[in-house]
């Protein structure tokens, strides 16, 4: 590809726009840049580990904190630190706490609770693909910015 096949490629997104859809799914972020290798790579990475920590574990691993009731709203997030990393993962992090918190009020799943060595492993699998998220998410900011 020439150079200015490479620039036609490029989506002149600001890097507000760029963080945003680099959180919405990963690797986006990358792609409105131009840069589709790195996105394929980045993306497909991130989302194999998520998934990964799920499937070792289950996805009850991705678990909201509890923010009903008095006190702390920082405390309540302490209790359950993991899920910022989770979180960081967009739509499907969030996606994922929803089903995990339908399957915990269900009769027959409900009473299973994720304690095991399989558990840490599966939610650091998944915290550490929100933290790596993150990294690409600032790069490819940063990357929008320089293009501009």
């Amino acid at each position: 590809m020439t150079r200015a096949a490479a620039d036609n490629a490029v989506i002149n997104a600001s890097p507000p726009v760029v963080a945003l859809a680099g959180w919405v799914l990963p690797g986006l972020g990358y792609w409105l840049i131009g840069q589709r290798g790195r996105a394929i790579a980045c993306g497909l990475t991130i989302l194999l580990v998520f998934f990964g920590g799920i499937l070792i574990a289950g996805v009850r691993v991705v678990q909201a904190p509890e923010m009903s009731g008095s006190g702390n709203t920082v405390q309540k997030i302490l209790q359950r630190p993991w899920f910022i990393g989770q979180v960081l993962t967009g739509p499907l992090g969030i996606t994922a706490a929803v089903i995990s918190d339908k399957l915990a009020a269900s009769e027959t799943y409900g009473k299973i609770e994720t304690k095991a060595r399989l558990a840490e492993i599966g939610t650091l699998y998944t915290a550490v693909a929100g933290m790596l998220n993150l990294l690409t998410i600032i790069d490819a900011s940063h990357r929008a910015g320089r293009i501009r």
